[in-house]
């Protein structure tokens, strides 16, 4: 995944200063993962085609740029999510980290920004959901805490 951090590094600053991301880095960036993908195969076709579908309904019903619309779907194709839970989680992540990109602006700016570079989200929530989906559960600590005395 470190290739992951070097390839989305110019994507958060182009969008973050042009609130535009070049198709040029997403070439570079799906030109990886697709030999990601070619090596390793894909976890679930469906799973994919949620991805597709996610991403097109928040290009036209949220307005979300093109760009960022593809890196989402270069992200989940990256992750090679397996089920729906997995793609769920991502989300959910994504959005916390607009959440907290929103306030951290509104915090610097003292006022409320009308839009946000999604692609710092984006990433800043996959990093998000690469850190909590093999975590313990609290009841598997609670189980060790227990059993360790």
């Amino acid at each position: 995944m470190l290739a992951f951090i070097f390839l989305a590094v110019p994507i958060l600053i182009s969008d973050w200063r042009y609130r535009r991301i070049p198709n040029i880095y997403m070439l570079l960036f799906l030109y990886w993962v697709m030999t990601m993908r070619v090596i390793s195969g894909i976890a679930s076709i469906k799973t994919i085609f949620l991805v597709l579908l996610i991403a097109l309904s928040a290009l036209f019903i949220m307005r979300i740029g093109m760009g960022d619309a593809k890196f989402f779907v270069i992200i989940a194709l990256a992750l090679n999510l397996a089920n729906a839970w997995s793609l769920a989680l991502l989300i959910i992540c994504i959005y916390l980290s607009a959440i907290a990109q929103i306030i951290i602006t509104s915090a610097y700016y003292l006022r409320v920004p009308s839009s946000i570079p999604l692609a710092f989200a984006i990433f800043f929530g996959t990093v998000l959901y690469l850190a909590a989906r093999n975590s313990p559960s609290l009841r598997q600590y609670a189980d060790a805490l227990v059993n360790s005395w």
